[in-house]
């Protein structure tokens, strides 16, 4: 059986979008119809709040028809004849003067047919301001195409000085999105484990950036790839051009003690750094997740031997079912990756599962597998529940059923692996 909520996967116009929303204090300018940003503005506006209550009278304007971000050119079918000039340049002078550090506009597919000198407009009415035009953003590829080509043709337009700081112990974060469902937590805890080794984070590419820190990019001795889906490509750009060597965890993502641990520590070797306030505070958190563990498995003998169900990139399947199965010895039902995913891990996933001689979980329906705990995004999570399937579902990826995050959360590092303990406890009880 396909479900239609499987196939809402996002492109590459999707990428380039959040790529650059992702900087603070831009505007990311959408040259399309209105039915184009509303998804995109709903989204940006969820994960980097702009606005602090729903009145439909705010932003009334007709670029942004009640919402604060991703105004769009409302094409219509005579634009797409004879061309969106007149409305472009509308709209440039009506955010040209609003403060702003970053005015980038975006073709949709459709309107990259057009043939509408956008450089040529930019120049024109704002050329006394940073911006950038996308003209295609790949013709519905990927997301992870879409988000590295718009910021690699983004650090291109800024054309940085090769600037060499192989002194310092100074670090960029490559390859984070406002689309990663805790990519605050994520950044807060990586940076956090950095200092506790003497690092320092020169600039998170790209998620909640500032964009005078942007244009110190070139000034770290090292970029680290965390989501690599979202950034090998950049950080092969930035060794090209300002010879800043990149490091990429072979393991996927520092989920789980061991990986968190291998991760620091091969970047702490890099650096030439001391990491023994890490080691000290990762074997404090081991100690308090194992007496929650060993309380429940000497009344249950849980959760060893529960079930799960993966859906998500190839690099987030493996390092969770690694953490999932070594740790807590949980058994893998389903693994699935989503659409269009570049499959970078797949084979270190293989070679796991063929440890444990269950390489057949792999590319199962989930709708169809029946699991103790269901590790996904809220579509499908809500899809097995309408299935009357008996589960606890924990999201990790957009989009999400709606809960409220108050608190910045993480399932990356320490603090990462202790809401995983949590969560995958609560879980099995409740």
């Amino acid at each position: 059986m396909k479900f239609y909520s499987k196939n809402i996967t996002p492109d590459s116009l999707t990428g380039a979008v959040f790529a650059l929303e992702g900087i603070k204090n831009s505007i990311v300018l959408l040259n399309s119809p209105t039915g184009c940003k509303f998804y995109h503005s709903a989204i940006s506006d969820y994960q980097y709040t702009r606005q602090l209550e729903f009145d439909p009278l705010n932003y009334p304007e007709k670029f942004y028809f009640g919402q604060p971000r991703v105004p769009c050119t409302y094409l219509d079918k005579d634009d797409y004849v004879y061309g969106s000039k007149y409305k472009l340049e509308e709209i440039l002078d009506f955010i040209k003067d609003k403060d702003t550090d970053l005015i980038a506009v975006i073709n949709s597919p459709g309107a990259s047919l057009i043939g509408d000198d956008l450089n040529g407009i930019l120049y024109r009415k704002i050329k006394d301001k940073p911006y950038i035009s996308i003209e295609t953003t790949a013709f519905s590829q990927s997301f992870y195409k879409g988000f590295q080509n718009s910021l690699i043709s983004l650090l291109k337009n800024l054309n940085l000085e090769e600037y060499h700081n192989n002194n310092e112990k100074t670090v960029n974060i490559i390859g984070v999105s406002i689309y990663d469902k805790y990519y605050e937590g994520d950044i807060k805890e990586i940076k956090r484990l950095l200092n506790l080794c003497n690092i320092k984070v020169n600039c998170v590419l790209c998620a909640d950036t500032n964009f005078n820190t942007l244009k110190n990019i070139n000034k770290a001795s090292l970029n680290i790839v965390l989501y690599p889906e979202l950034g090998i490509d950049i950080a092969e750009y930035l060794k090209q051009k300002y010879s800043i060597s990149y490091f990429s965890f072979d393991k996927g993502l520092p989920i789980g003690f061991d990986l968190t641990e291998e991760f620091i520590k091969s970047i702490c070797e890099i650096m030439n750094s001391d990491c023994t306030d890490f080691i000290t505070e990762i074997e404090k958190a081991r100690a308090k997740s194992y007496i929650h563990i060993s309380r429940l498995n000497s009344l249950t003998g849980l959760p060893k031997g529960s079930t799960f169900s993966i859906e998500s990139t190839s690099s987030k399947a493996y390092s969770y079912t690694n953490f999932l199965i070594e740790y807590f010895g949980m058994i893998p039902n389903c693994i699935n990756f989503i659409e269009d995913d570049p499959n970078l891990f797949k084979n270190n996933l293989k070679s796991l599962l063929r440890d444990y001689s269950i390489e057949d979980v792999l590319n199962k329906n989930i709708y169809e597998t029946k699991s103790d705990l269901v590790f996904s995004n809220g579509n499908t999570i809500s899809q097995l529940k309408l299935n009357n399937h008996i589960f606890s579902g924990i999201e990790i990826d957009l989009p999400s059923l709606g809960y409220i995050d108050i608190i910045p959360k993480t399932h990356l590092g320490i603090k990462g692996s202790l809401l995983l303990v949590e969560q995958v406890l609560n879980g099995i009880n409740f």
